[in-house]
């Protein structure tokens, strides 16, 4: 196995990466107490981090190793950034490469190719994934908290439904996690 390259190699990007486990350590320490808002914010500027650190430091796939060691090597260049979601992600690349190796078909493609790109990628994804939540939680805000399921919502809801014909049922659990979406048209209609 290779030794522990670190991605931060310089003040600049070891401050970067300061910062991005930082923020994942706050997270895990804090979790659901974080407002909403600020959850979103920090969430955002993680991922936007961990995407110019990454930019900064390219690295090369040897393609001599199978497909599951390069992603080893990969993830032994990136393990210094703090995030699970981030060290999942890349598990998960070990672990189907390995899968495809010992003749275990995967039923999703997996793209084939240098590792630093594919990571590149998922980082940029994932940072415009949490800017678009964080521009609807910061509209949401300045709307009075539209995006959030209150009372207000609930109210809001009941009427959308009267003028469109459906019930409320408070007790039909059909939507998502426990979300009581109304689903079934009014008796008699």
């Amino acid at each position: 196995m290779t030794k522990n390259m670190t991605i931060a190699r310089t003040p600049a990007r070891r401050a970067l990466l300061e910062r991005i486990n930082a923020i994942a350590a706050r997270q895990e320490e804090e979790g659901g107490d974080i407002p909403y808002l600020e959850a979103c914010r920090l969430e955002e500027e993680k991922w936007r981090l961990a995407h110019e650190l990454l930019s900064q430091s390219p690295f090369a796939t040897r393609e001599h190793l199978g497909r599951s060691d390069q992603w080893r090597a990969a993830y032994d260049r990136v393990r210094a950034i703090r995030d699970g979601e981030f060290h999942a992600w890349i598990l998960l690349q070990i672990e189907v490469a390995a899968n495809i190796e010992r003749g275990v078909r995967e039923m999703r493609p997996r793209k084939s190719g240098p590792c630093y790109p594919q990571i590149l990628e998922y980082l940029r994804q994932r940072h415009a994934k949490a800017e678009k939540i964080l521009v609807f939680a910061t509209e949401g805000q300045q709307q009075g908290g539209v995006n959030a399921v209150d009372g207000g919502w609930h109210d809001t809801t009941l009427k959308i439904l009267k003028k469109a014909g459906r019930r409320y049922d408070p007790y039909d659990h059909a939507g998502h996690e426990e979300v009581p979406w109304p689903v079934k048209p009014r008796r008699g209609e």
